[in-house]
């Protein structure tokens, strides 16, 4: 009897690791040559600030205190590269980590080819793992470890039950959203619960080692994990009010990642989950993507890499050779075309926050950073322009990355750079007056200040002006600050 082509491309039987190590060496070639060259707006600078002074333990989850851990240690593993690059880097790898580990996962699981590569090759190309893994992020090491737990949970022993459990621990000091992937699995492991919860305890010490002290934050100077840090990053990053809109954008994100191919292979499965615990897996990415409902949106794009890769290891799309690189190409183009044509029609803000030298779509919709230069020559401009002994007021997306640049490169150490000073005058009832004093402490000193932007939302130029009567002149691609007397 004949061979269908359909059946030959079924391949029977677990894949073998060489698969899944090719799915690796692909991954990593593509993530690293898109990785960033040079410091990052936001929290890739702020997180590479954590690592170069060893930023643990804390409390506060949202320091993750893992992810400097793995990054103090692959600095000093890297001896050569330039440290900036080298924590870019760190995310390449561990993307091309989550893409392998994926396709052993469903590989042994289901022991057929087609669904692990066509889970690994929808992976490879989504936007929120391939974005999150050309930057310094957390969210890539964070996926690794927990899948890497949940690949040693499937080795019955009870030894490696505590190493499964110590990988998702540190999984989830690095990023607690990543419990999401790796919780339902280790949940279901029966007889073994007890060395996989010891694991994880472990494997959580960065975090929980706070109790015995928590060192000062080195960007802000503050010492989180109180309470009302926690009540912060509630206060900061959820919108209930906005929950409609943010399913229309959750929904949005989701099948822009898994495109028309994963969307199909998703939707139109057959057969057993590979998942060892499917409708507990179901239940939590359920309650997860109503919570990232409520999220602000210029975080939902990474965030819902968490949901994106949960799918995947419950509903591995079955996906032919074809069908794998039709999805490849089509995926990256539209990463490409997507913000050219918001671009071209003059949509490019996405309504988020505006920074110098940035276009929002082609920051947030195409993952390629080797080309990004612009947070560098904002940072290096900024200080060079500042007068002598100025303080720089900031907040947190510019500020991390004039403390990074000015930490590195060793420039204008007369400078102050306050990073989060904007962030903490918008968290009072009165921001004005809280800027006001900051400007007036300043000036007590003898110190010019240059606000380093001038975004109505945050900085509210208009009010200083017609409340402080102080006059804002360019300097650089900041603003100085001269109060009439």
């Amino acid at each position: 009897m004949g061979t269908s082509h359909h059946s030959a491309d079924r391949i029977t039987g677990v894949p073998s690791p060489r698969r899944s190590w090719a799915f690796f060496a692909g991954a990593l070639v593509l993530y690293g040559l898109s990785a960033a060259r040079g410091p990052m707006w936001g929290d890739p600078s702020k997180l590479t600030v954590y690592a170069f002074a060893g930023y643990v333990p804390s409390l506060n989850p949202g320091d993750h205190p893992g992810w400097t851990v793995l990054a103090w240690l692959w600095v000093r593993l890297t001896v050569g590269v330039d440290p900036v690059l080298s924590l870019h880097l760190l995310s390449a790898v561990a993307g091309a980590a989550v893409v392998a580990l994926l396709h052993r996962l469903v590989g042994e699981a289901t022991g057929e080819a087609r669904p692990a590569d066509g889970a690994a090759a929808v992976a490879l190309v989504a936007l929120p793992l391939w974005w999150v893994s050309a930057v310094a992020e957390s969210y890539a090491p964070a996926l690794a470890l927990g899948l890497a737990g949940c690949l040693v949970s499937r080795r019955r022993s009870r030894a490696l039950g505590v190493v499964a459990g110590a990988m998702a621990g540190l999984g989830a000091a690095a990023h607690l959203f990543s419990l999401v992937v790796s919780g339902p699995w280790l949940a279901a492991q029966r007889g073994r619960r007890g060395a996989v919860l010891l694991g994880g305890v472990l494997g959580l010490a960065p975090v929980w080692l706070g109790v015995l002290g928590v060192p000062v934050d080195p960007l802000t100077g503050h010492r989180a994990g109180g309470g009302g840090s926690f009540g912060w990053h509630l206060a900061t990053f959820l919108r209930p009010a906005a929950m409609l809109t943010g399913a229309a954008g959750l929904v949005a994100v989701v099948a822009l990642a898994l495109g028309p191919a994963g969307l199909r292979g998703v939707w139109w499965r057959r057969g057993a989950s590979p998942h060892p615990s499917p409708r507990l897996a179901c239940a939590v990415l359920g309650l997860f993507a109503i919570g990232l409902t409520g999220y602000v949106p210029y975080r939902l794009p990474w965030m819902a890499g968490f949901l994106v890769v949960g799918v995947l290891l419950v509903r591995p799309p079955d996906l032919g050779r074809l069908a794998r690189w039709l999805h490849l190409a089509t995926q990256a183009g539209l990463l490409v075309l997507l913000p050219w044509a918001l671009a071209r029609l003059g949509r490019e803000d996405l309504h988020l926050r505006r920074l110098p030298e940035r276009s929002n779509a082609w920051y947030f919709l195409c993952p390629v950073k080797s080309f990004e230069s612009g947070p560098q020559r904002y940072a290096r401009a900024l200080l060079a322009a500042a007068p002598p002994d100025a303080v720089v007021l900031a907040d947190f997306n510019p500020g991390a990355v004039l403390r990074l640049v000015q930490q590195e490169a060793r420039l204008r150490p007369d400078v102050q750079v306050v990073p989060t000073a904007v962030d903490d005058a918008l968290g009072t009832g009165d921001p004005v007056a809280a800027l006001q004093d900051r400007i007036a402490e300043a000036d007590k000193h003898g110190r010019p200040v240059v606000l380093a932007d001038i975004w109505e939302a945050y900085y509210h130029p208009t009010e200083l002006r017609r409340r402080l009567g102080v006059e804002l002149t360019p300097c650089g691609p900041g603003w100085l600050v001269r109060t009439k007397n």
